[in-house]
């Protein structure tokens, strides 16, 4: 099983602040369900990962075996600026698409081979990322299968890649597989890694996205 998940951050640089983070593999709608939260709640701050002035293309190398492990300091680097763009715009909710769940589980599975398992993998991304104070209080996890997910790129996209490059139809499943395995696990042992008690929800994300933004709705409005 494969999941997509929405983060909900309490923010403490403002105490009537939140910060909702969308999280998920592609394919998983996480970008769709963003869109529709803007018309519902237009006044929210909206923002994203990469951010908008993170030229990733331009400061990547030639490819190499390390090139995952600069990935992760470069979104690190990029995640510790949106702080900065958190503190001054949040003035009673934001929303990312995209955060360090992210930047977990798409690297994670890459350099796991330099680490004994996923556990030290994880705990070595975690300790770079301790400069990125702001963690989630609440995690929405909206649940979609790996297939669902791989056709709703071939039908959207077309082209099925990681990062810049172009993947098989194996090759593309057995990445979100992974992904996915991150996701879940990093999850589930979220007060380990984080030192937080982080609430988590889930919500089944196969359904139409209309089924989607509802169930999201109904649990930010909980949180209001």
């Amino acid at each position: 099983m494969t999941f997509i998940f929405l983060n909900i951050i309490i923010q403490n640089y403002n105490e009537a602040a939140m910060f909702i983070n969308i999280e998920g593999i592609d394919g998983s709608g996480k970008t769709t369900l963003v869109n529709n939260l803007k018309n519902t709640f237009p006044d929210f701050y909206y923002t994203r990962e990469p951010t908008d002035g993170f030229d990733y293309a331009g400061l990547v190398p030639l490819e190499n075996e390390y090139n995952s492990i600069l990935d992760f300091f470069l979104f690190t680097y990029d995640r510790i600026r949106h702080q900065k763009e958190i503190k001054e715009n949040i003035k009673n909710i934001v929303i990312s698409d995209r955060y360090i769940a992210s930047s977990i589980a798409y690297e994670g599975p890459l350099i796991e081979r330099f680490f004994s398992g996923i556990d030290e993998t994880i705990q070595y991304l975690m300790d770079v990322s301790r400069p990125v104070k702001c963690m989630p209080d609440v995690i929405i996890y909206l649940d979609v299968k790996i297939d669902t997910a791989l056709k709703r790129i071939i039908n959207n996209r077309k082209v099925l890649k990681y990062r810049d490059e172009k993947l098989s139809v194996l090759e593309k499943k057995n990445v979100l597989g992974f992904v996915s395995t991150y996701y879940l696990y990093f999850l589930k042992n979220i007060k380990k890694f984080t030192g937080t008690d982080i609430r988590v929800e889930y919500i089944d994300a196969n359904r139409p996205e209309n089924m989607v933004l509802n169930d999201t709705i109904k649990i930010i409005e909980k949180l209001l």
